[in-house]
C-alpha cells in the first residue's frame, strides 16, 4: 500500500518536472520573440523606446513569469535589448536559474 502511494507521488513529481522544463523552453522562446520584435521596432528612424511595448507584451503572453529585468541601449547603428529573467519551476526543480537574452537590430538612417 505504502509503496503504491510512493510510486504515484514520484510519478507525479517526474511529470511536473518534465512539464516545468517544457514551460521553461516555451517561456524562453516567447521572451526571445518579444525581444526581437521590440528591438526591430525600436530600430526604426527616430523611434521612441520600445521598453513599454516589450513589458506589455510580456505581461500578456507570460503573466506568470517570476522575474525579469529589461535594459535598452542605443549604440552607434544598433538598438540593443537585454532581458534577464528567472523562470518559475514545477515539481523537483523549484525555481529555474533563468538566463539572459540579448538582441540587437540595426537602426535605420535617412
Amino acid at each position: 500500500m505504502l509503496s503504491g502511494v510512493v510510486n504515484i507521488a514520484m510519478a507525479t513529481l517526474v511529470t511536473l518536472t518534465v512539464l516545468g522544463l517544457a514551460m521553461a523552453g516555451f517561456y524562453s522562446l516567447a521572451i526571445r520573440d518579444a525581444a526581437i520584435d521590440a528591438a526591430s521596432k525600436g530600430a526604426r528612424y527616430q523611434a521612441p523606446s520600445q521598453q513599454d511595448f516589450f513589458l506589455r507584451r510580456l505581461d500578456i503572453s507570460i503573466p506568470e513569469l517570476a522575474r525579469f529585468d529589461v535594459k535598452e541601449r542605443r549604440l552607434q547603428g544598433l538598438n540593443e535589448l537585454t532581458v534577464s529573467f528567472s523562470l518559475p519551476g514545477l515539481g523537483l526543480l523549484g525555481e529555474l536559474a533563468g538566463g539572459e537574452i540579448r538582441v540587437a537590430a540595426a537602426t535605420e538612417r535617412l
